[in-house]
């Protein structure tokens, strides 16, 4: 009998279904799993040893149908894509898993006839939960706007499952690792938080994203949920090797990822089952009569809770048994987003559980209000700004607030020489940084520095943040430069593991952060300035652990309001190491087009000027400040003396060469250029 179990339902688009056979995210898994835990793999056996032991034993039914019934609650975590799919394709979804598991599939008449009398109504029934965790009304659907759509084995993903003892727990998400279309562990072998099923989008249900082609992969995953194997055994794919999955009536099998109903290779003269659904065949129309039972025993056998789920108090305390289908909405919108200083910015609603009839944006940063669906507000202030959505019907309100909404400011010299060193308080006004749900973002960090004292790292090492961990440039004004822009950093990063893979990359804004075009990325080997791995914590830099990048922007001279994006991603499947950046230098030289005004009245001479520059006004409290910078925008100190109507700047000390008067009057400002004899 089979050992070792596959956990993991690996279903891929059509194409998939090939002479090749599954491309499977069982090796993955794994290695993260038994990462986490050394004890995890004998447990995992255990489990597969104790379920073959009762495989073919009835246990006694503990609820007083002989149908089971399981509430269920499906997570959609969406970035507002097609991922976020309708009501209907999940409750398509659920159709579709009662007619598998009560065998009520038209197609069960072409079984095969070796195995028609052995295909089982299951008596397992599947309903939408109608009251949450708390009593709350709930339709058993919750939707959520989060990048964790983008799946990877990560036990921090799961965020949103509710009681394993009372739901079956099943997110739906958009893309996953390795080209799986979904995974479940087996029953006790995972905290409670990680037991669900996850499926991609266009495998659930049949209609919307969806189809019948892939419709039978979520059939697949809650048999995994309710304790069976692949019925070809402890193999990673079909096709490889002969097993036997526990269930006597299931023959051995290699599995197949195409339909040879006639199959026969591991006995010869007994046909195979590959029209199972716990097969890789893409013909899958039944369960046997062992499978019936290993499943009911799972239910009744109290492993993780399972044999409350069917229970008349659960179904009662589920909304199950006298369902409400009467509810107040639940508040959800997007997040993450970015916005100016002084713009509109547009706020798209994504409420769910019940139909929505009012809604109320707000923000404390923001100078108006909105009851529009898609709510539109403007902010005058920079940073962290935090947005409330309340909304509500008939039967109630809810509201949600996300402090994620990031705010640029803008520069008002107009200079572009401005480094970001972290020598004074970080982030600011100007400088922002974004954080994840869970663990660290980029801080100051004041033991190691490429120059001064102090730099901004990644706690990667301690504190591997859940997501992507960014800073935020403010607002450039690229028009009327001489020479093109530049921009330099510099970094400092050492792997832990030849497998870790963190990234770095550098993106550029043109139009205030509506969107973003990556300049500079480089991860794992590449990012590395140490050039060996460091299994200890990467703490203090050496000055020849730094690499400097320079980066050129003449593609995006003549733009008004240009931002930087320095984002550091983790390697999530495993801690990594730190990373550290320093010396952020944005700069050009502006030229002497005067950008607001001719000042009228305001003069400046003698040009070239020896040793004292007068700037004269008719009036001269016109005049609000006055700043000299090289030519490579660096602002210059020097003396300025005030007399009745003109200030003197004593530039007798400054090199020869080429400057820059930046004049900032009531009428506006203008720059000039300067020749210092």
């Amino acid at each position: 009998m089979k050992k070792v179990a596959i956990f993991f339902l690996i279903i891929l688009s059509k194409l998939a279904f090939s002479q090749s056979g599954f491309k499977c995210g069982q090796d993955v898994a794994n290695d993260y799993l038994f990462s986490q835990d050394k004890t995890a793999k004998q447990h995992f056996e255990k489990l597969i040893e104790d379920a073959d032991k009762l495989s073919n034993i009835r246990l006694n039914v503990n609820n007083s149908s002989s149908t089971f019934t399981i509430p269920v609650v499906f997570h959609v975590l969406h970035l507002g894509g097609n991922e976020n799919i309708s009501d209907a394709q999940i409750q398509d979804a659920v159709t579709i898993l009662n007619r598998d598991f009560r065998k009520k599939n038209a197609d069960t008449l072409s079984i095969v006839s070796q195995f028609k009398n052995l295909a089982a109504d299951c008596d397992i029934e599947f309903r939408l939960a109608t009251l949450d965790e708390n009593g709350n009304c709930t339709n058993g659907i919750t939707r959520h706007y989060t990048p964790n759509t983008n799946w990877t084995v990560n036990f921090s993903n799961y965020l949103y499952t509710w009681d394993r003892t009372k739901y079956l727990n099943i997110y739906v998400v958009k893309t996953m690792q390795n080209g799986a279309a979904g995974y479940t562990y087996l029953p006790g072998q995972v905290s409670a938080i990680a037991d669900a099923v996850v499926i991609l989008h266009n495998y659930t249900g049949s209609i919307g994203t969806s189809n019948n082609f892939s419709s039978r992969a979520l059939t697949h995953e809650v048999g995994h949920w309710f304790n069976l194997q692949h019925v070809w055994g402890s193999t990673n794919q079909p096709g490889v090797a002969c097993g036997d999955d526990g269930v006597t009536d299931t023959p051995n099998t290699k599995g197949h990822s195409s339909c040879s109903l006639n199959s026969a290779v591991c006995s010869p003269g007994v046909v195979e089952n590959v029209q199972n659904y716990m097969e890789y065949a893409y013909c899958s129309k039944m369960f046997t009569i062992g499978q019936k039972n290993r499943m009911q025993n799972c239910i009744n056998s109290g492993v993780a809770g399972r044999d409350n789920l069917s229970s008349a108090t659960n179904l009662i305390a589920t909304g199950v048994i006298n369902p409400n289908f009467n509810c107040a909405p639940k508040a959800e919108f997007t997040s993450n987003s970015i916005t100016c200083v002084g713009n509109n910015f547009n706020l798209t609603d994504y409420s769910y559980n019940g139909p929505v009839t009012t809604w109320l944006w707000s923000s404390p940063s923001a100078i108006n209000t909105s009851t529009l669906q898609n709510g539109v507000l403007t902010f005058t202030n920079s940073g962290l700004a935090s947005v409330k959505l309340k909304v509500g019907n008939a039967f109630g309100e809810d509201s949600i607030i996300k402090q994620s909404l990031i705010v640029l400011s803008g520069l008002n010299s107009g200079i572009l020489n401005l480094i970001q060193s972290f020598e004074t308080n970080f982030p600011d006004s100007n400088w922002l940084k974004f954080t994840p749900q869970f663990g660290c973002s980029f801080a100051t960090y004041t033991n190691s520095s490429a120059s001064g004292t102090n730099c901004a790292w990644v706690n990667n090492y301690y504190d591997n943040p859940t997501g992507s961990v960014s800073i935020y440039s403010p607002l450039y004004n690229f028009q009327n430069l001489i020479n093109a822009p530049q921009l330099s950093f510099k970094y400092a990063y050492a792997q832990r593991l030849i497998a870790d893979n963190d990234v770095f990359k550098v993106y550029i804004s043109s139009n205030c952060g509506g969107s973003w075009t990556q300049l500079f990325s480089k991860s794992g080997s590449q990012l590395s300035t140490t050039g060996a791995l460091v299994a200890s914590p990467f703490l203090n830099p050496s000055q020849s652990q730094w690499a400097t990048e320079n980066i050129n922007l003449s593609a995006y001279s003549g733009n008004q309001k240009v931002a930087f994006k320095f984002e550091f991603i983790p390697y999530t499947p495993s801690l990594g190491n730190n990373f550290f950046i320093d010396d952020i230098n944005i700069s050009g030289i502006v030229s002497v087009i005067e950008t607001d005004s001719d000042l009228n009245g305001v003069q400046v001479y003698p040009n070239p000027v020896a040793e004292n520059l007068i700037i004269k006004a008719d009036d001269l409290q016109k005049i609000k400040s006055v700043m000299l910078f090289d030519i490579l925008g660096k602002e210059l100190a020097v003396s300025i003396e005030k007399n009745t109507n003109y200030f003197q700047l004593l530039v007798k000390t400054l090199p020869k060469g080429i400057y820059f008067l930046r004049i900032f009057s009531s009428e506006g400002s203008k720059t000039i250029k300067l020749f210092k004899e």
